[in-house]
């Protein structure tokens, strides 16, 4: 039986996407490039690269403002770039904001707890939200209509209301088509939008320029790779984005293997959710028929039969541990994401009947 110290340790490296090869040590101490040694409550550091380290802070006093600061200055002290603070307690706005700048997860201590609000759609949250990490690149599939934009916004606003910043990056169209698109939802991505708690960007020509000059030479697609990346990582950095949504992913990828692999993990960032759409093309999941190899989980979205109003989704991978696999029928209403069960506007019908004698 796994104790409830290790339980902590695995919940941090999910939260980090570290995967099972690390190690870990309590009470570590580590001389920092002040010459001054530094005791960490709890260290863990992957087998694969030893600098890609993660500390964590556990004892928390009741002046967590001034224990996040001190965490945070050693951490820096002694190069550590990956922090996080596993509580159990609710942190309020203040201590919320202060870990946000300071570029600190929070990993929760409650255990038992076996959904996590990822989408704000309580199917997809209880069948997939508690396997969704930081890190690792998700993606959504579908052809046109089938509710790709309609669940990445839901999945932004769903961390905007936590305080969290989220960011959507529109590659195949212009952003006020997309904002009155989304208008049109009564959830309140216009309000965040608008406060800022949720930024919306279109791609550049300039991009597209850098694509189309790109080879099958590996050179040519790392220093390709490598502009587009880090311009999104330096947007993620200057806004604080935890949230990010490309949508759709494919005008800036090209269907190489060797390119999907290397794109795909220069754009995983270790402290935000990563949301990507596709359309499909060569496969019933994809537009090159190999994307789904390189992420890390797929949902893929179609018409339910005939009636184009009712969709599905179903879950085709989702690395991490089990999930319900059965599809999930749903419609598209002013409301959101709807599960068909529960939408009442499928039998609406008039209340009074004209009489015909």
């Amino acid at each position: 039986m796994i104790s409830g110290a290790q339980m902590e340790v695995y919940k941090v490296a999910q939260e980090f996407s570290l995967g099972d090869d690390f190690t870990y040590g309590a009470g570590v101490t580590l001389k920092g490039r002040s010459g001054i040694e530094h005791k960490f409550d709890l260290l863990l550091t992957s087998k694969e690269d030893e600098h890609n380290r993660i500390a964590v802070l556990q004892d928390i006093s009741e002046d967590l403002i001034s224990d996040i600061m001190e965490f945070n200055a050693i951490s820096r002290d002694c190069g550590i770039q990956l922090k996080a603070i596993s509580t159990d307690r609710e942190l309020n706005r203040s201590e919320l904001n202060l870990a946000r700048v300071c570029n600190i997860s929070i990993v929760r201590k409650d255990y038992e707890k076996t959904t996590s609000s990822i989408f704000g759609i309580k199917k997809f949250d209880e069948d997939v939200g508690r396997l969704v990490k930081k890190g690792s690149v998700y993606m959504i599939s579908g052809a046109p209509g089938t509710g790709k934009t309609a669940i990445c916004s839901q999945f932004l606003v769903d961390g905007a209301k936590k305080g969290e910043r989220g960011m959507i990056i529109l590659t195949d169209r212009k952003g006020r088509d997309f904002i009155s698109q989304v208008e049109t939802f009564s959830y309140g991505f216009k309000s965040y939008y608008k406060n800022g708690a949720i930024e919306v960007l279109e791609i550049s020509d300039r991009i597209m320029k850098l694509k189309a000059n790109v080879s099958k030479e590996y050179p040519s697609m790392i220093g390709y790779v490598r502009t587009l990346t880090n311009q999104i990582k330096t947007l993620v950095a200057e806004y604080e984005v935890t949230r990010l949504v490309v949508d759709p992913i494919t005008p800036l990828i090209l269907g190489d293997s060797d390119f999907l692999n290397l794109f795909f993990r220069a754009l995983s960032v270790p402290q935000i959710y990563l949301m990507v759409t596709s359309g499909i093309g060569k496969s019933d999941v994809s537009v090159f028929g190999i994307e789904q190899f390189f992420v890390s989980g797929l949902i893929k979205l179609e018409d339910e039969g005939e009636e184009s109003e009712v969709k599905k989704a179903s879950v085709v991978k989702m690395n991490g541990g089990g999930y319900n696999a059965n599809p999930f029928l749903f419609r598209i209403t002013s409301k959101g994401i709807v599960p068909y069960e529960e939408d009442d506007s499928k039998n609406a019908g008039p209340l009074f009947n004209q009489v015909i004698l």
